[in-house]
């Protein structure tokens, strides 16, 4: 399939969208002058015609062309719409949907009376109608006539002065290049070029010498009378076989009385011509298509083969090619006299038949009463309506998107009826689910294939750019694309231009070098830059490689010791890998100078943050002296997986199947201390273990290693069971919760539970001591209030304010403990030792990494924004609170029914407690609603509580009030969790300002 035919479809759908705009502009032009249908009917042609001219379907062109010269003299007012140019004018746009049609099943869009009809409406162009027209007399050479020698039959008939409305006569002076081969048959194609849009009126030398002279030197000037305008006569001068020309606008010529003729196809015949060039011709393409166009003047050609671009172009063509001839002007023996010449070795001619009616009957060609001809339209009431299918349609990308969504929902719910059919094993059930999944999952795979976009929507973008960087810094450059037809979701490809760019720019000003110091260095002074893209199993590869200078890894060392990235010692144990990793860290530049394009460390960084969103990787692999290579790994969707779950801790997680290498029983490959961590040695292979306690806690059951691989890294994992593989919907994680390192998002499956899925990239990367030493550095520098107060956000409190948060949460503290006491029947003390306003994404670093229980409330009333409260109470003071009600002693056990319907008694009293105090220090009316639970560790039990409450994204900041339960056996700590939107956060400290200013 070549290139054109990719892009076939897409040609029918945009032409049949502009065809469908100028007939519904006609129509509304029909009813009287609109401006606006002109000018769309104007840019519906023009676009058209560009179209069809890059396309090559040069039919299609021409018609356009002439519609578009009738719509501009409309469009000036040299020009009015009366019904016969409005049937005119339909009856072209008719053509257009004819020729469309031939098109989309594969032809050529060829019209058989294309020049009857361009000469119809160029008719118009005259200021008369059509059925004015004289009719042309057929010329037809008789037996006796002595022809012209051979060398003429190359030279076209003479042209009169055309004499339409806006013609313009042009003095022009025309000088072919010296390296230019058969300069006289380039100077009369050149001539046959410029004839086709005007004539020529005056020209020196003459014709002959032009033709045939050898002595002849390549300068032509010549008068040329044109309506095309100047600017069609310079595109037809701009080639390269022309070293120079001139072009001067004369006076126009005065208008004749008489117009062009219309060519008259009524007697008209039709014939099979059969033309054998001799072999000892040189350039047999130009004179092949010479002679066609000669032809093409006393007819129309059908039926040319080889094909007219094998004819023009291909440098396998024999001379030998076959046509059929439909004209009035020449009887069999005047063609057969016309093809006489020592260029032809051997021609044949026949007859095929007589057209007694208009060329091809329903072609819109009609004979008017006064012998004239002139194009007109079948009538509404005759035309045969053609039945066709819509093959191509818009959609707008939200629609796609919001489809997209609901077929991952139907992928969720598919699963939950799995569960429902094993646990109830309902045979009907099973049946019936078997047929909705495949269902589902062909429909799954459909959307996925619809948002899957060629990478070509971004690389067709990047020539430009290197052209124009390359051009600026004086460098040369051989810019390579490759496998621009790779595929990928349109939610990857959104996020991917930018990265792109990046690389592409940093390798033409840190990796190519100019060409005066590639010379110095023994290489080619035009450097290569490659673009390329890739299939690997389920993944895209795009690789971005220059053979230039590479990374100097010693300039690297020099500016990482500059800034107090690492020490020598350090760097010193760094592999070449980890040495070119520093360039990705924030800020971190090689660059000597700043330039517009480079040198001030914003990129890299940029570009593997951008790429790990993607779930992609970014590797960098560089030899000084010899260029770089970047290696960028993304997968195809980031919509719907397929993930193992599995369980560490009797928790649910699940990992990307793509990122399991290997499940193997932990009793077949033994723990080992490996320094100061711990591995597995599996068939003589070292894996490190990582363990995932502050994620999950220490198992108590670990029998399953599930060995993790991301590239060419491995490391393992230990699991309580392995559940099995199931399709998900993965979504990104909040920002309330903030970067969770090892978890790259969630999902929920069909029982409804919020799972996190592993990030294994970050897992093998980080490491578990890595992760709690980033998890530890993560706390913000706090500043410490009076009365223990501490303000780690970005919300500023003054003392006096912290003293007012003081009073609220001795004011809740007092109130709760109260209640408690009355209801257990035992002495309760409540204690707020520190209060800390922070940020809801580091609240996580303030809670003890244990199993806890969250209980959360709503909190309704006449509010400026909205906002939560949580009672986050650890398990061992779950159970100890359980026993006190019980009357119980608490022991080690896990959490029951009992305990839960406790806590949402405790949970009730303390938030009520909280809230009136709020009411009496703040004169504001809170109550909280029925409550809703989450027991899990506390950054999952966080994600779950915002997934599932659909909390206000404007909540920024919270309230951590930290909390001490004291009874005669136990000391219990809990925590209240005030989470306002900025609305309220605002309002309560408004209001602590008014209570401050009104006791002072």
């Amino acid at each position: 399939m070549s290139d054109l035919d990719a892009y076939r479809s897409l040609y029918v759908a945009e032409s049949r969208e502009n065809h469908e705009s100028i007939v519904s502009n006609l129509l509304i032009l029909e009813q009287g002058t609109d401006s606006h249908a002109i000018d769309e009917i104007f840019r519906s042609a023009h676009s058209l015609k560009g179209m069809s001219a890059s396309m090559g379907f040069m039919h299609m062109e021409e018609i356009c062309h002439a519609l578009e010269d009738v719509f501009s003299q409309i469009r000036s007012g040299n020009l009015h719409v009366s019904q016969a140019l409005m049937d005119d004018l339909l009856a072209g746009v008719d053509d257009i949907e004819s020729m469309i049609d031939d098109i989309e099943a594969g032809g050529e869009g060829l019209l058989e009376h294309r020049d009857a009809r361009v000469s119809a409406l160029k008719a118009w162009l005259s200021g008369s109608s059509p059925s004015t027209v004289e009719k042309k007399e057929p010329v037809i050479p008789d037996s006796g006539t002595e022809v012209e020698p051979a060398g003429d039959m190359y030279e076209n008939p003479a042209y009169e002065s055309y004499d339409q409305a806006g013609n313009a006569e042009y003095k022009l002076h025309i000088e072919l290049s010296s390296e230019v081969d058969s300069i006289n048959l380039r100077s009369m194609l050149i001539l046959q070029n410029l004839e086709s849009i005007g004539s020529i009126s005056a020209i020196s030398p003459s014709r002959t010498v032009v033709e045939d002279d050898p002595s002849f030197n390549g300068i032509i000037d010549l008068t040329f009378v044109t309506n095309a305008g100047k600017a069609a006569v310079e595109t037809i001068l701009a080639i390269s076989d022309i070293r120079s020309s001139s072009l001067s606008e004369e006076v126009s010529p005065q208008k004749k009385e008489s117009v062009e003729p219309v060519p008259d196809f009524e007697h008209a015949s039709r014939y099979a011509i059969h033309v054998e060039l001799s072999p000892s011709v040189d350039s047999k393409n130009l004179r092949a298509m010479l002679l066609l166009q000669n032809l093409e003047s006393h007819g129309a050609l059908t039926n040319i083969s080889p094909r007219r671009e094998v004819i023009e172009d291909s440098g396998t063509f024999s001379g030998i090619f076959d046509f059929e001839l439909t004209s009035s002007d020449f009887s069999e023996e005047g063609i057969k006299s016309f093809l006489k010449g020592s260029d032809i070795k051997s021609s044949s001619v026949s007859l095929i038949q007589d057209v007694s009616d208009p060329i091809l009957s329903g072609s819109g060609i009609e004979e008017h009463q006064n012998g004239t001809l002139a194009p007109s339209r079948i009538s509404a009431g005759e035309k045969v309506e053609k039945k066709r299918e819509v093959k191509n349609i818009r959609v707008d990308i939200d629609r796609l998107d919001h489809m997209m969504n609901l077929v991952e929902d139907l992928v969720i719910n598919r699963g939950r009826l799995e569960q429902i059919a094993q646990e109830y094993k309902i045979k009907e059930l099973d049946e019936t689910l078997n047929m909705v999944g495949r269902s589902v999952a062909d429909l799954q795979v459909m959307m996925m294939d619809i948002r899957m976009i060629p990478l070509n929507h971004i690389f067709n973008r990047f020539p430009r750019t290197v052209r124009d960087i390359a051009t600026k810094e004086g460098k040369e450059v051989d810019f390579i694309v490759e496998g621009g037809e790779t595929e990928l979701d349109r939610s990857v490809m959104d996020g991917l231009n930018d990265p792109l760019l990046h690389l592409i720019r940093n390798g033409l000003d840190h990796g190519i070098e100019p060409p005066d110091v590639r010379i110095r260095n023994g290489k080619n002074p035009k450097g290569t830059l490659k673009l390329s893209a890739s299939r690997d199993k389920d993944n895209v590869v795009i690789v971005i490689e220059d053979d230039g200078a590479g990374i100097n890894q010693e300039k690297i060392k020099k500016k990482a010791l500059e800034r107090g990235l690492a020490t020598e010692e350090a760097l010193a144990a760094m592999s070449e890998s980890e040495i070119n990793d520093l360039l990705f860290l924030p800020g971190f530049s090689t660059a000597d100078k700043i330039t517009d394009i480079s040198g001030r460390g914003v990129g890299l960084d940029v570009v593997r943050t951008t790429i790990a969103s993607l779930q992609g990787t970014i590797k960098l692999e560089s030899v000084f002296g010899q260029g770089s290579r970047f290696e960028l790994v993304l997968p195809p969707t980031m919509a719907i997986v397929m993930v193992m779950m599995i369980r560490i801790n009797n928790r649910r997680c699940a990992i990307p199947i793509t990122n399991v290498a290997e499940v193997a029983s932990l009793a077949a490959f033994p723990i080992q201390n490996i320094g100061h961590g711990e591995g597995i040695l599996m068939r003589d292979e070292i894996i490190v273990l990582y363990r995932l306690d502050d994620m999950f806690g220490r198992s108590k059951s670990e029998e399953v290693i599930v060995v993790l691989q991301n590239q060419n890294r491995k490391g393992a994992v230990i699991a309580d069971l392995i559940e099995g593989q199931q399709e998900v919907v993965i979504k990104p994680l909040s920002k309330f919760v903030g970067t969770c390192d090892g978890v790259s998002g969630v999902t929920i499956p069909g029982d409804g539970e919020v799972v996190p899925v592993l990030d294994v990239k970050a897992i093998l990367r980080e490491g578990s001591g890595q992760k709690s030493a980033k998890k530890n550095s993560g706390k913000r520098v706090k500043k410490v209030m009076k009365n223990n107060v501490i303000a780690d956000g970005e919300h500023l409190i003054t003392d006096i304010q912290a003293d007012e948060l003081r009073e609220l949460g001795n004011i809740g503290a007092s109130h709760a403990a109260t209640t408690l006491s009355t209801i257990l029947n035992t002495l309760i003390s409540i204690h707020v030792p520190e209060i800390i306003l922070v940020q809801l994404q580091n609240l996580r670093y303030y809670l003890d990494d244990t199993e806890a229980a969250m209980v959360v409330f709503q909190i309704q009333g006449q509010l400026v924004g909205n906002g939560y409260i949580i009672i986050h109470i650890p398990k061992e003071s779950i159970i100890r609170l359980t026993s006190i009600m019980l009357g119980q002693s608490a022991s080690d056990r896990e959490i029951d029914d009992m305990d839960k319907s406790a806590l949402h008694e405790i949970g009730n009293i303390m938030t009520s407690s909280f809230l009136d105090a709020c009411a009496t220090l703040l004169s504001i009316i809170m109550i909280p609603s029925p409550p809703s639970m989450v027991i899990d560790m506390p950054h999952a039990a966080l994600q779950s509580i915002i997934a599932t409450q659909e909390i206000d994204e404007n909540v920024d900041e919270v309230v951590l009030f930290k909390t001490e339960l004291q009874c005669a056996e136990y000391n219990i700590s809990a925590n209240i969790i005030l989470l306002p939107s900025k609305g309220l956060l605002n309002e309560l400290f408004a209001r602590m300002d008014s209570v401050i200013s009104t006791s002072g």
